[in-house]
């Protein structure tokens, strides 16, 4: 028989690391720690450890569950559907905006897709997830959109269902779930949203992706949807075929299909892809976020248009006035001023260059990183030349390794949205700057 978390004597209280956020639940985090440390919170830990590959070699690596204080969930809800609402009017003005049309750089594979009349829904963004560095005053500054398909939103949600399980055992309160816990989410939110725009509820979605790509969600989101009666075809983009009502999967007709490839990889599979572009397009086929959702909305220049006040127009008074203090310094770097390309080349530490539309941690140059003057001058020419997105550096929040033991880890913050509703939520921790699960990031579940 378990005793209760106050019946166990708690280690003393942490001493909070200088550079924290301080919305996060520091109590919380000591009352939990003597759990986490027993031999059966060991093992739910090794559990989850061999639980979820992120690629076919390497599991998700999960850190420590955390909380944030009570009562800021409202807040970043409030937070979320303001911050989506703004993405989607991007989204919405890019096809007749011409200085959006400007400053959002697209690789040359999309240019004529972006060029042509859009579907009537093509202003949608279904799911996405904002990821944000949490300052030590409380704050936070947004570091970029993921409109694509942010699959670790589903393990994380899994984890932190598993950790509820274990602590509410032990007699710790905890805050009401978010829907990603729900371990049907990702097949609960797809139907949803694709019977709302369609009209139809899918009986057979598509798994789109491309083969030896991370299939991070894919195996669950199967599951998710078996469990729902509705069925699955797994197959690439390029598969896709014409049919008289909706499309053709290898051989399976459907009109819904959930979209597992990073925009990099559809660059290089958009030339062998016009069956799929077209059905998209024409609304014989759903996908989530359908093209300018994705393609516009994951677009990390988003955040040039949303810094720079002569974007003001754009947006709601309400929404910008909440949102602005939360907008890093943010441009494209082929349109910046001679005098301000001089300060960037001056000042790498100052700094972070990102290419628009990429993943993982993959084309992002931290200047503080770069220790030759002549590799820092060579990214900025990149930049430059490509349209990237310059940024000002902004500091990462420490939360320790493991409670109490003094020795801290950088991380960030990710809140999901479907529709703007604030749905799922994680932590990631790295040694490194760039905090991807891809790279050395840990995923810690999130409790608000």
């Amino acid at each position: 028989m378990k005793d209760t978390l106050d019946r166990i004597a708690p280690p003393p209280k942490p001493t909070v690391p200088a550079r924290s956020w301080p919305l996060l639940d520091a109590d919380f985090d000591r009352r939990i720690a003597p759990v986490l440390d027993a031999p059966d919170g060991r093992l739910v830990q090794s559990d989850l450890d061999r639980a979820y590959l992120f690629t076919a070699e390497r599991p998700v690596p999960y850190g420590r569950p955390l909380a944030t204080e009570p009562g800021r969930r409202e807040h970043l809800a409030r937070f979320v559907a303001s911050y989506h609402r703004a993405i989607e009017t991007i989204v919405g003005a890019y096809p007749t905006d011409r200085r959006l049309r400007a400053i959002l750089s697209m690789p040359p594979a999309l240019r004529a897709d972006l060029g042509a009349h859009p579907h009537p829904a093509d202003t949608r963004v279904h799911f996405m997830r904002i990821d944000a560095l949490p300052q030590p005053d409380g704050s936070l500054r947004i570091l970029e959109t993921n409109a694509n398909c942010p699959g670790a939103l589903v393990v994380a949600g899994l984890a932190a269902r598993r950790w509820r399980h274990h602590l509410t055992t032990w007699g710790e309160r905890l805050p009401e779930p978010l829907d990603g816990e729900d371990p049907l989410w990702m097949g609960r939110w797809f139907l949803r949203v694709a019977g709302e725009e369609t009209g139809e509820t899918p009986d057979t979605v598509a798994l789109l992706r491309h083969e030896g790509g991370n299939r991070l969600e894919l195996d669950l989101i199967r599951a998710a949807f078996e469990e729902l009666g509705v069925r699955t075809v797994e197959g690439d983009p390029r598969e896709v075929r014409a049919a008289p009502e909706g499309v053709l999967v290898r051989g399976v007709p459907l009109r819904h299909a959930y979209l597992k490839v990073g925009l990099q990889e559809f660059c290089a599979m958009r030339p062998d892809a016009g069956h799929f572009v077209g059905a998209v397009r024409a609304g014989e086929l759903f996908v989530q976020n359908r093209q300018l959702g994705r393609w516009v909305g994951d677009n990390k220049l988003c955040l040039a248009v949303l810094s720079d006040p002569a974007f003001a127009d754009l947006f709601d008074k309400d929404d910008l006035a909440l949102l602005s203090p939360s907008v890093p310094w943010s441009r494209n770097a082929a349109l910046l001023t001679p005098d301000l390309v001089t300060t960037i080349r001056r000042s790498p530490a100052d700094y972070v260059l990102k290419r628009p539309l990429d993943t993982r941690g993959r084309g992002v140059v931290v200047g503080r990183e770069i220790r030759d003057g002549a590799e820092w001058n060579s990214a900025v020419d990149l930049a430059r030349r490509e349209g990237w997105l310059v940024q000002e550096y902004c500091a990462t929040p420490e939360i320790e390794t493991e409670t109490g033991s003094g020795e801290t880890r950088g991380h960030d913050l990710a809140l999901a949205a479907v529709n703007g509703v604030l749905s799922a939520a994680f932590l990631r921790s790295s040694e490194e700057a760039r905090v991807n699960i891809a790279r050395s990031g840990r995923l810690h579940p999130l409790y608000l």
